[in-house]
C-alpha cells in the first residue's frame, strides 16, 4: 500500500522540503521511506490501467505562510511505479489544483476538476478540466476536452456511472455545496449537466462520505453524514439513489448508528458486499466518535460492530486489504497533532470457519470474456473490487462488480461484464464468496 503524506500539513517540512511517502507491507508491517520529489500533499491520486499510480496537484504554498493568501494548488503530477518504487515526472496540468478529484473513465483516462489554483500567489478556485490520457502518459491542453467553466469545489465526490456519465453525489471538502440542488449527473462529453433533486442536508455534506454501494451492476449510491467546517455542525443522515431508475432521486436511507452528527466517516466496501462505516467527529476536527457498523445493501440496514479504538477525523482513510481485514490510517485533529497508529479492523467474516480459496486464476482478462477459476469450498459468486485509492474518506473509483459463474466443485467459470464503463480498464481484487457470506483471499487481476 501507498501512504502519501508530503510535506504533512507541517510549513516547516515544507520550507525544508522535507516531503514523506511510503510503501506499506500489511503482512509483516513494514514501512519503506520512499523520496517524494514535491509536496503531494492533498493531492488527487488514482490507479492507472496498467496498475501505476498516478499522483496529481498537492501544495504549491500553504495559506498565511510566506505572504501566500489561502492554499496554493500545484500543478506537478507524477507516476509512482510499484515495480521499482519510484516516482516518473510527467507534464504539468492547465491549472494548480490543491484537493483535485481525480476519476478514471471507461477508456483508461483520468477526467480530473476541482481544487484551488495558483494565480499569482493568490488561492483561487481552478474551473479548468484536466484529461490525463494514459495511453500516452500525457495531460491533454485545455482545447482537447470540454470544458464546464464551472469551480466544482475541493474533493467533489464524482463517480463513473455504467452509461459513461459521471455523477457528483454532493460530498466534498470545506465551502459550500457547488449545486442548486445538491448533486449533479455530469457528461464529460459535452460538458453539460443536469442537477438531481432529494438530497437533504445539501450544505452540511462537506466532509461527508460517499459510495458506490455493491454490487455495481445495481447503480445505487449512497451518501453518508457530513458537516461544515466554517459553520460547524454535523449530520447523521444517510441518503440513498439509483441511477438505474427512469427519473432518479436521493431518498432517505438509515440514518447512521449514534444519535450524533458526524463528520470525518469513512465507508469501506467489503468483499461480502456490505460497507464498514467506521470513525468520525462531531465537529470540526475535533469531538471523536468511536463508533462503527456494517451496512446490508439486501436489507437497507446497519449492523454495529467493534469500534475503532482510535479516535480518527480530518485527513482519515481507510482502504480494504486483499485478505479482506480493513486498514484505517490518519487523523490531524485541531491540536495540529497527527495520528501515526494504524488500525485494522477483522470483519465478522473472518471467524466463520474455513474460508473458500480460489486455487487457479488467470493475471489477465478482457471485457465479456470468461475466467476459468479452480476454487475450494461451497462457491456461490464471484466479484472484483477496484484497488483503492481513498483520501478524505472517499474514493471515487471504488466499485465492487458481480461476475456471473457457471460450474460445480473444483471448476468455476466466471464471465466478466462487457460494460467497461462498469469496470474501468485497471487491477482489481478478485474474490469468490461461499453460501455462508464468507469470502476467499483475493487474486489480483488486471481487466482491459
Amino acid at each position: 500500500m501507498l501512504l502519501l503524506a508530503g510535506s504533512g500539513n507541517n510549513t516547516g517540512d515544507f520550507d525544508a522540503g522535507t516531503f514523506k511517502s511510503a510503501v506499506w507491507n500489511p503482512s509483516t508491517g513494514a514501512f519503506k521511506e520512499i523520496p517524494v520529489p514535491y509536496d503531494m500533499f492533498c493531492a488527487g491520486h488514482v490507479t492507472l490501467p496498467d496498475g501505476r499510480v498516478l499522483i496529481s496537484g498537492g501544495t504549491d504554498g500553504y495559506a498565511g505562510h510566506r505572504g501566500a493568501i489561502g492554499y496554493i494548488g500545484s500543478k506537478q503530477s507524477y507516476i509512482f511505479n510499484p515495480g521499482t518504487d519510484s516516482y516518473t515526472k510527467v507534464n504539468d496540468t492547465i491549472d494548480g489544483h490543491w484537493y483535485p478529484t481525480l476519476t478514471k473513465l471507461e477508456n483508461g483516462n483520468i477526467w480530473s476538476v476541482g481544487g484551488y489554483d495558483n494565480r499569482d500567489g493568490v488561492a483561487k478556485g481552478s474551473t479548468a478540466v484536466e484529461m490525463f490520457n494514459a495511453a500516452t502518459n500525457q495531460w491533454q491542453p485545455r482545447t482537447a476536452t470540454p470544458q464546464t467553466n464551472r469551480y466544482w469545489g475541493t474533493y467533489p465526490h464524482f463517480f463513473l456511472m455504467a452509461n459513461g456519465n459521471l455523477f457528483f453525489t454532493g460530498g466534498y471538502t470545506f465551502g459550500n455545496s457547488p449545486s442548486a440542488t445538491g448533486s449533479v449527473i455530469h457528461n464529460w462529453r459535452n460538458a453539460t449537466s443536469g442537477d438531481v433533486p432529494g438530497l437533504r442536508d445539501r450544505q452540511l455534506r462537506d466532509q461527508a462520505s460517499s459510495v458506490l454501494l455493491p454490487p455495481a451492476q445495481n447503480q445505487t449510491f449512497m451518501i453518508a453524514g457530513g458537516g461544515s467546517t466554517d459553520r460547524g455542525g454535523a449530520t447523521n443522515s444517510v441518503d440513498l439513489i439509483n441511477l438505474n431508475s427512469a427519473s432518479p432521486a436521493w431518498k432517505p436511507g438509515p440514518a447512521l448508528p449514534g444519535p450524533e452528527g458526524r463528520m470525518y466517516v469513512n465507508l469501506t466496501t467489503l468483499p461480502d458486499r456490505t460497507v464498514l462505516s467506521s470513525n468520525g467527529s462531531t465537529g470540526p476536527r475535533a469531538g471523536n466518535v468511536l463508533r462503527a457498523a456494517t451496512y446490508n445493501p439486501a436489507t437497507n440496514a446497519w449492523s454495529t460492530v467493534a469500534a475503532d479504538p482510535v479516535g480518527r477525523n480530518y485527513h482519515s482513510s481507510s482502504l480494504v486489504l486483499m485478505d479482506g481485514r480493513v486498514a484505517v490510517f490518519g487523523s490531524n485533529p485541531a491540536d495540529g497533532s497527527f495520528e501515526m497508529r494504524v488500525s485494522i479492523y477483522e470483519p465478522g467474516y473472518l471467524f466463520k470457519g474455513t474460508r473458500p480459496t480460489i486455487t487457479a486464476a488467470p493475471g489477465t482478462a478482457g471485457y465479456g470474456a470468461g475466467l476459468d477459476l479452480g476454487v475450494t469450498g461451497d462457491v456461490v459468486s464471484a466479484s472484483l473490487t477496484a484497488v483503492g485509492s481513498a483520501t478524505h474518506q472517499t474514493d471515487t473509483n471504488a466499485r465492487l462488480v458481480d461476475l456471473p459463474i457457471t460450474g460445480t466443485g473444483a471448476t468455476r467459470r466466471a464471465t466478466v461484464p462487457s460494460n467497461p464503463a462498469l469496470l474501468p480498464p485497471g487491477p482489481y481484487m478478485l474474490t469468490v464468496l461461499d453460501a455462508g457470506g464468507v469470502p476467499s483471499v483475493a487474486r489480483m487481476v488486471n481487466v482491459r
